[in-house]
């Protein structure tokens, strides 16, 4: 076989998996899971595989240098004197199965404005099925049962890590662009700042909208924004030892550097839920690499 041609090829089959780490959904995409593959597929492997290339053919992607351990600086609002990253994340009908009817979602840092955080298990049903973005919106500063200053807001489109379509136990979490009709949501709301190089035993307050669990002095009606305070491990995951942080809580931001009078920090995870067999609430590590292509592709 010729050699030109081999190689080419060779180039081919390595670029084939490098399309397959991300998986976006917008409002114009049917509600069919995309893709479902036995083998579990590593989610750097888009990264590992590219540098495989020969030294001599590099491409203008190859050239790029990823971040490593970025901050993004958390900002205040510009519109209100206070801030409200963190809302509720609803899915508004009652006859799809889901794992949770309600989420919790946050406003973060963006060059674009209008992305957020939740739990990429708040965007499908319990058959793996992503939901109409049309029942999916997000109110943030919601409390009390009363939606926030700016009521509810659509989400236009999310993204979420492949190896999660693999694995719906693995990297539990998402980002969300909300279709703001008002120019960019982080001016109103705020938002949160966010890192990758949070270690073990950090300070940590996590906040939700449970219906259940075990946070001390919190309704638990699911209409209430709670929080818990305390240190968080790492091991496979970031945990909370010996709570339950309830249905509801699902996606709400684990902040580190948390200023009250602010009511911003650092986002460094989002809450999956509880591990039953080892009595602690767990939160998928982010890859950072994998985050930012997750903004990437949420970003026009």
């Amino acid at each position: 076989m010729n050699k030109k041609f081999t190689f080419y090829l060779l180039i081919a089959l390595i670029m084939i998996p490098s399309h397959a780490s991300i998986i976006s959904q917008r409002n114009n995409v049917s509600n069919t899971l995309a893709f479902r593959t036995l083998e579990k597929i590593k989610e750097t492997s888009r990264f590992k595989n590219k540098h495989k290339r020969n030294k001599g053919n590099k491409t203008r992607n190859e050239n790029k240098i990823y971040p490593r351990n970025e901050v993004v600086e958390p900002v205040s609002s510009k519109m209100y004197t206070h801030n409200f990253p963190i809302g509720l994340f609803l899915i508004d009908n009652e006859e799809i199965h889901v794992e949770d009817n309600i989420c919790t979602a946050s406003v973060i840092n963006t060059a674009n404005g209008n992305i957020g955080l939740t739990a990429a298990h708040c965007l499908f049903d319990i058959d793996g099925i992503p939901i109409d973005l049309d029942l999916l919106s997000f109110s943030p500063g919601y409390d009390n049962g009363d939606d926030g200053p700016l009521g509810a807001i659509p989400i236009e489109a999310t993204a979420i890590p492949f190896v999660h379509m693999v694995d719906l136990e693995t990297k539990d979490y998402a980002l969300v662009r909300f279709n703001f009709a008002r120019g960019k949501l982080q001016d109103y709301t705020g938002a949160l700042g966010y890192r990758f190089d949070i270690g073990d035993d950090e300070p940590t307050n996590a906040f939700g909208y449970p219906k259940n669990g075990g946070l001390e002095d919190c309704p638990k009606d699911g209409e209430h924004l709670c929080e818990w305070q305390g240190n968080t491990e790492k091991t496979d995951y970031y945990t909370i030892s010996n709570v339950a942080l309830g249905d509801g809580s699902s996606g709400g931001p684990f902040i580190s550097q948390y200023d009250r009078d602010e009511n911003l920090g650092y986002a460094y995870a989002v809450y999956r839920g509880y591990d039953i067999q080892n009595n602690q609430g767990i939160a998928a590590i982010w890859d950072e690499i994998t985050f930012f292509n997750l903004l990437l592709q949420l970003t026009p």
